[in-house]
């Protein structure tokens, strides 16, 4: 699978985060995706087409964000 994985990246994720899509792309649900605190690595995985999460403190959730299950 790791094979798999990095001829993916190099594939199709490589050049997306080169040169960047003026819109999000579809995301790939073949990938797992990837968890991060980077808001850049972030942004850049989601225009990618990337499945990404992004971990951070409570202190920056924003009082007025809908929050369905905090996990």
């Amino acid at each position: 699978l790791d094979i798999h994985a990095l001829l993916d990246y190099i594939e199709f994720v490589h050049p997306l985060l080169k040169t960047p899509p003026s819109c999000p792309l579809h995301v790939n649900d073949n990938w797992i995706g990837c968890f991060t605190k980077s808001m850049e690595v972030c942004e850049a995985l989601y225009f990618a087409g990337v499945p990404v999460w992004l971990v951070h403190s409570e202190a920056y959730i924003s009082a007025t964000m809908n929050i369905v299950h905090s996990v």
